[in-house]
């Protein structure tokens, strides 16, 4: 089993959007008093920015809610003396057993400031125990790029089609769910019918949402929160019976 007592399992998604709210507030609060709200088994957490060398504000977030973290930069700021990274996170109250690292989108020059210097990954995080388990990742794709947006679509298509167990991906994918359905229709996408969660003061875009392999069922809904850009969505997970 995945966890001690049910077998669904309850995921939080959220782009913290560098931990500010919409005003340019940190938003760290926020992202707690959801977490306690949907007590979640697992959150995943995009736009994530950690400053080298200061305490950790994902950390924070960890011990307050008594999760596991583990953070994947997508890129560092800085070239020779890096400041920070930059990606996505995943929390866990759950055992890890493995964790992998995928790269969707290389950059042409290192960062400066331009989402054209972004890179994109996808990090995913093995939950449960040997005899059952569950891959939860976790990413961001470019938004104003239509082509290289394309590119990560595709390459993290290829990258679940290699997991070995049932698997679900949270995402700001920026892009609507139908392109899942249309080039990938085997997956799993919720919430289905499709919630608007951008931009959070007046959403109309479907952009943050759920795909899964087709041997899980996903229950998601798009949350009212206030805290970042972006809506937060959440998801109960269930494995098919063994």
């Amino acid at each position: 089993m995945l966890v001690s007592a049910p077998t669904d399992l309850r995921i939080l998604h959220w782009n913290v959007h560098s931990w500010r709210d919409a005003s340019g507030a940190q938003n760290l609060n926020s992202v707690i008093s959801l977490a306690r709200e949907v007590e979640p088994d697992v959150v995943s957490l995009v736009e994530v920015d950690e400053p080298w060398g200061m305490p950790s504000i994902l950390g924070e977030l960890a011990d307050h809610l008594n999760y596991s973290w583990v953070l994947s930069p997508s890129f560092e700021f800085g070239t020779d003396n890096t400041s920070g990274g930059f990606g996505n996170a995943i929390l866990t109250r759950i055992p890890i057993l493995a964790v992998q690292h995928w790269d969707l989108l290389r950059a042409s020059h290192p960062y400066d400031g331009t989402e054209q210097s972004e890179p994109r990954t996808v990090i995913s995080v093995k939950l449960g125990s040997s005899s059952r388990s569950l891959w939860v990742g976790s990413t961001h794709l470019p938004r104003s790029d239509e082509s290289a947006r394309a590119k990560a679509l595709h390459r993290l298509a290829r990258h679940v089609e290699r997991l070995d167990d049932p698997w679900i991906i949270c995402g700001d994918f920026n892009v609507e769910a139908r392109f899942w359905r249309d080039n990938y229709p085997s997956y799993l996408v919720n919430p289905n019918p499709e919630r608007p969660t951008y931009p959070a003061h007046r959403p109309i875009e479907s952009i943050d949402y759920f795909i899964g392999s087709p041997d899980i069922f996903i229950k998601a809904e798009v949350l009212p929160a206030t805290g970042s850009d972006h809506l937060p969505v959440a998801a109960t997970v269930s494995l098919a019976p063994a």
